[in-house]
């Protein structure tokens, strides 16, 4: 019983077998679901929000947002395929393989860009939407539709410099496994401390704040809520005329919950790396390791599908116009 439990130790809580199963499941059937899911549902926002104008800094942001899901899900997607390939079809050395490997790990660099562009769209959002409730009547004159436009493309832009000036010196290098005698195409060369430091500055500032403005507006929302009772009861404020903002309240609401859940498994995953020196793809909970980062990848893919159902729940015009574009 003794030497079990040691073995059980020495090996970690996940057994090979487990962590087989779970990444068939992850890498070969969840993961590419919800990247074609997430192409096709973002490509209808896109429309939808087309349809409705882009005139109010409401639907230019989400638009801004289902623009950057859409590529995150379409490069999440490729990236899918590739290992599905690498896995299946190109599983002996030549040149078709190296190709496919390379483009798997150009997808997992290149996925980060409209990641990041979605975690500032959504930081703008979450913030314009708390200083409405702030102060509802400067707001309309200073967070004006193209100020809101400016700030997303800005900060996004700072973002993607960050990035080149990252992955610019990357390459690509060949190596062979020893045991199998089988060739790798792997890219080094990036700037990995630089990346390092923004990604956690980015990553971590961005959740703070998304945490911060979902409960200042949860607030407001109840708040509002019961102001509308009040006036419903002593005919003070006629029902539609908050009804609008108490939609926009709503929406941005979910939004930013379903960006805190589905990244809430990446910032765990990255304090553990921090405080656990064995938990990572070599050390003694490697087993944890890798289902825990298939965990976080779909969460990701998963935030950027289901923005529809939000829009759908809570946005009767979204609905409306949602089905003049399916006719």
């Amino acid at each position: 019983m003794h030497n079990n439990t040691e073995s059980l130790v020495a090996e970690g809580i996940v057994s090979e077998d487990v962590l087989r199963l779970v990444g068939l499941l992850s890498k070969f059937i969840v993961n590419p679901t919800l990247g074609a899911a997430g192409i096709c549902s973002n490509v209808l926002n896109v429309l939808v929000f087309i349809t409705i104008g882009l005139s109010d800094g409401v639907t230019q942001n989400f638009f801004i947002l289902s623009i950057s899901d859409g590529l995150f899900c379409a490069i999440a997607f490729i990236n899918s395929l590739a290992y599905i390939l690498q896995q299946t079809i190109f599983t002996a050395a030549g040149s078709a393989e190296l190709l496919v490997q390379r483009v798997y790990w150009a997808s997992l660099f290149a996925v980060t860009f409209p990641q990041n562009v979605s975690i500032v769209t959504t930081v703008v959002i979450a913030v314009v939407r708390c200083c409405c409730v702030a102060m509802p009547f400067r707001v309309k004159y200073l967070l004006t539709a193209n100020r809101q436009l400016v700030a997303i493309l800005v900060s996004s832009g700072a973002a993607i410099a960050v990035l080149l000036f990252v992955f610019t010196p990357m390459r690509t290098i060949y190596l062979r496994h020893p045991r199998t005698n089988r060739l790798y195409a792997v890219l080094v060369g990036y700037r990995w401390a630089t990346y390092t430091v923004f990604a956690g500055v980015t990553f971590y500032s961005s959740f703070i704040i998304v945490i911060v403005c979902v409960i200042i507006l949860s607030i407001s929302l109840n708040r509002s809520s019961k102001f509308r009772e009040t006036s419903a009861v002593n005919k003070v404020v006629p029902e539609a005329d908050k009804g609008r903002d108490m939609r926009v309240v709503k929406t941005v609401v979910f939004v930013s919950v379903m960006f805190i859940c589905c990244f809430l498994p990446h910032l765990i995953f990255s304090l553990l790396k921090v405080f656990i020196a064995e938990f990572s793809p070599q050390g003694k909970y490697k087993n944890e390791n890798q289902p825990f980062l298939m965990l976080s990848e779909t969460c990701l893919v998963i935030n950027a599908n289901m923005n529809i159902f939000i829009y759908l729940f809570c946005n009767a015009r979204y609905r409306g116009k949602l089905r003049a574009v399916l006719g």
